[in-house]
């Protein structure tokens, strides 16, 4: 009896200890995760920019839904190192100013960790770069990062392509406008104010010339953790989110699982899942749209559609800058297709007034407008489910509905088909 007792004693002492051990062995899995997950990478930054002096010096990353800081510093004579660690490889950018002269401040990109990095400012223009607004014009990017890192250099490679289509984009431009001053001489009116739009709707082209710098940058390096970046930052280009996604599909797995991979599959599938919904709508009838035009009157719709083959329905608002690209290129196939039977109606989602109608006299849109002056709680939005803008839905005569967010491209192949 005895023996049996100590040898059941003996059973269970050698159960506990093989439950000990496996704890034991998932505790020290666990920590070993945890300083996997935390493990630091540290950075040296040191920088010498001359004339700004009190030159305060701040170091973040974007995620690109919040801007992070890492670090901090105030210099009294530009001369400054920043020294710390981070926990995620990546870009990171260092915007420094002086807090005694405006004038002096800059913005530059580094890869991070890498070994340390030197940023020098000489005062003299090394090479043009083309600011990102059209009516900036360029300015003089004097500011030099000494790196051995080739995502780095590669990052540098992007920003020269990104420039040079920026000076195409400034190239192109001219000759329009240079068009429209010839046709402004002659005198035609019909002329004239077809080049008056397409110099005016021009200025809002300049997202797919980034978009384009993004997509070659891609194809001349398409496993790098770079172009990731370039595809992210031109991920609200609509047309090349698609070409995007392609590009995604066809990196290393370890590239579409890294940060900057699982960013740009989130962005492109929140895309994509808007997409998918809106399809839902695709043969329902719109009997009436709730807005009123800028007269304060109601609008008949039905009308609208009955007299055109199909209508473009433009969900759109004065605060939207990719909706102020859009909306001209549209306008534009409406006056080409107009006398065929295309209409097109801007439903606005601003509520202020004052705005909404400046910002199409701005643009110029000779169209119906309506705005219910709700915002995002108006009920043609909630109805529809519109959840970001630009959004559209192309509509037949009897107000059925055979398509939804039409891109640009596909609008103009469609209508070209049609008439």
């Amino acid at each position: 009896m005895r023996k049996r007792m100590q040898k059941k004693l003996g059973s269970m002492a050698n159960a506990q200890c093989g439950w000990l051990v496996l704890l034991w062995i998932a505790l020290l899995s666990g920590c070993q995760s945890k300083q996997r997950a935390q493990q630091e990478y540290p950075y040296l930054i040191v920088a010498d920019i001359e004339g700004c002096d009190s030159c305060q010096a701040k170091l973040y990353i974007n995620d690109y839904s919040t801007l992070q800081d890492i670090d901090t510093v105030v210099a009294p004579r530009g001369q400054f190192s920043l020294r710390g660690t981070i926990t995620q490889p990546g870009l990171y950018t260092l915007y420094y100013f002086s807090r005694v002269n405006k004038t002096v401040s800059g913005l530059v990109q580094v890869y991070l960790p890498t070994d340390s990095i030197h940023i020098t400012n000489t005062g003299q223009p090394i090479r043009t770069k083309f600011y990102q607004q059209p009516e900036a014009g360029s300015y003089l990017q004097n500011t030099i990062v000494f790196s051995t890192s080739p995502r780095q250099q590669q990052w540098e490679q992007y920003l020269v392509l990104q420039d040079s289509l920026w000076h195409q984009y400034f190239v192109d431009k001219a000759v329009v406008v240079a068009k429209f001053s010839e046709t402004f001489r002659s005198g035609n009116k019909a002329l004239i104010e077809q080049w008056a739009d397409s110099a005016r709707s021009f200025d809002y082209r300049a997202a797919s010339y980034w978009a384009a710098a993004a997509e070659l940058f891609v194809r001349r390096y398409p496993a790098s953790e770079v172009s990731l970046w370039a595809m992210l930052e031109n991920r609200h280009d609509l047309p090349s989110a698609a070409r995007f996604r392609q590009h995604y599909q066809a990196m290393p797995t370890q590239l579409q699982q890294s940060f900057y991979g699982q960013l740009l599959n989130k962005a492109l599938a929140t895309s994509e899942s808007r997409n998918q919904k809106n399809q839902r709508f695709v043969g329902r009838r719109i009997e009436r749209l709730a807005g009123k035009t800028p007269a304060g009157k109601e609008l008949n719709s039905k009308q609208l559609f009955q007299r055109n083959k199909l209508t473009l329905v433009e969900f759109w608002a004065s605060w939207c800058g990719p909706c102020r690209m859009e909306m001209p290129k549209y306008y534009g196939l409406y006056k080409q297709y107009k006398t065929k039977g295309f209409g097109l109606v801007g439903v606005s989602l601003d509520q202020d007034y004052n705005k909404w109608v400046k910002a199409i006299a701005e643009d110029s849109l000779r169209i119906p407008h309506l705005s219910e002056l709700q915002g995002t709680h108006g009920e043609d939005i909630q109805r529809f489910a519109i959840t970001g803008i630009p959004a559209n839905l192309l509509v037949d005569s009897t107000g059925r509905i055979v398509a939804v967010d039409v891109s640009f491209p596909k609008l103009h192949k469609k209508l070209q088909h049609a008439f």
